[in-house]
C-alpha cells in the first residue's frame, strides 16, 4: 500500500510554525500519510475509524488525539457514520522545546512512545475554548502572523495542559522517594554533564535495576535521560550565547562532536548550527 509522505517544510508557514484546518469529511481528508511533524486534532462531530500505525481507533465527538512525527495514519468511515475534526500541525522543534519547557520526562515519553497515539475525552467547553483558539490562528494567520504564532503556541500550551492532566491522573505509580531524589540531583548540570559515573556516584542501586526503574517510570534508558538533559543545557545555550558549537557540546556532557550532532538533529529535528537562525 503507498503510504504519502507530509512534510513540514511544505505545509507550514515559518513564521507561524504552526498551520490549522478543518476537515469536514473523512472524505476529504489525506489518505493513509505519514509526517516529519506533529499534529493534534479533535473530532469536533460525529466519529470515524483513525486507522494508525496499522491498527485501528474509533473516534468520537470530543476526542483529542496527539499524532507524533513518524506516526502513519489516515481515516475512514464508522458504522456508516462521517465525522469533522480541526487539526492544528506544528514543527517537531515548537512541540519538543514545548516538552523541554514543561519539564517532565514521564509526560513526554508517555505521549511520544505508545505504539498507538494518546487520546482523552474534552469537555465541550473545552473543546470550544480550544476551536476558538484555532480559528484566531486562522484568522491571524492572514493579518499579523506573529500574533498567528502566538495563539498557535497558546493552543499547543492548552491541549498539552490537557494532555498533562489526564497523564497524572491517570498515573498510578508514584515515583519512589530515592528516585525522585536521584532525579533532581540530575537536574544539576555539573551532574547530568559528568554522565554515567556520575549516576553511579549519586546511588547505590546496581546498573541493571537502575535501567529497571528508569524504564518504568520514565520509559527511557539512564543514557537517554542523561542525553536529554544535555540535549536541553545545549539548545539553551544555542539560543542564549554566541559560544561556538564544539563549545557547548562539550559544556553539555558530550566528547563526541559528531555523535552530540546526530543526537540534537534527531531530538529536534534541526541542526545546531540551524536553530539559532529558528527563533
Amino acid at each position: 500500500m503507498t503510504v504519502n509522505m507530509l512534510y513540514a517544510a511544505a505545509l507550514i508557514d515559518p513564521l507561524v510554525q504552526s498551520n490549522f484546518h478543518i476537515v469536514h469529511s473523512v472524505r476529504h481528508a489525506y489518505p493513509l500519510h505519514g509526517h516529519d511533524f506533529y499534529e493534534i486534532f479533535i473530532v469536533i462531530s460525529g466519529q470515524c475509524t483513525h486507522l494508525i500505525n496499522g491498527d485501528v481507533q474509533l473516534l468520537k465527538e470530543g476526542d483529542m488525539v496527539f499524532i507524533r512525527p513518524d506516526d502513519t495514519h489516515g481515516y475512514d468511515l464508522l458504522e456508516g457514520k462521517d465525522c469533522q475534526f480541526l487539526n492544528v500541525n506544528f514543527y517537531k522543534e515548537v512541540v519538543e522545546g514545548a516538552f523541554d519547557y514543561i519539564g517532565h520526562a514521564a509526560f513526554a515519553q508517555a505521549l511520544r512512545s505508545p505504539q498507538l497515539p494518546p487520546v482523552i475525552q474534552l469537555p465541550g467547553t473545552d473543546m470550544e475554548a480550544l476551536m476558538r483558539k484555532s480559528e484566531q490562528i486562522q484568522l491571524f494567520n492572514s493579518t499579523d502572523k506573529q500574533k498567528a504564532r502566538t495563539m498557535a503556541r497558546s493552543f499547543l500550551s492548552d491541549a498539552l495542559t490537557h494532555f498533562f492532566l489526564h497523564f497524572r491522573n491517570d498515573s498510578t505509580q508514584a515515583l519512589p522517594q530515592w528516585f525522585d531524589q536521584l532525579l533532581a540531583q540530575l537536574q544539576r548540570k555539573e551532574n547530568f554533564s559528568a554522565g554515567l559515573p556520575r549516576l553511579r556516584e549519586l546511588t547505590d542501586r546496581s546498573d541493571g535495576h537502575l535501567n529497571r526503574v528508569f524504564k518504568q517510570y520514565l520509559r527511557m534508558t539512564p543514557t537517554a535521560y542523561l542525553n536529554h538533559l544535555r540535549l536541553g543545557h545545549a539548545k539553551n545555550l544555542l539560543l542564549t550565547t554566541q559560544l561556538p558549537i564544539v563549545d557547548i557540546a562539550y559544556d553539555a556532557g558530550f566528547d563526541n562532536l559528531s555523535h552530540f550532532y546526530h543526537l540534537f538533529k534527531d531530538a529536534y529535528g534541526i541542526a545546531p548550527g540551524k536553530i539559532r537562525n529558528w527563533q
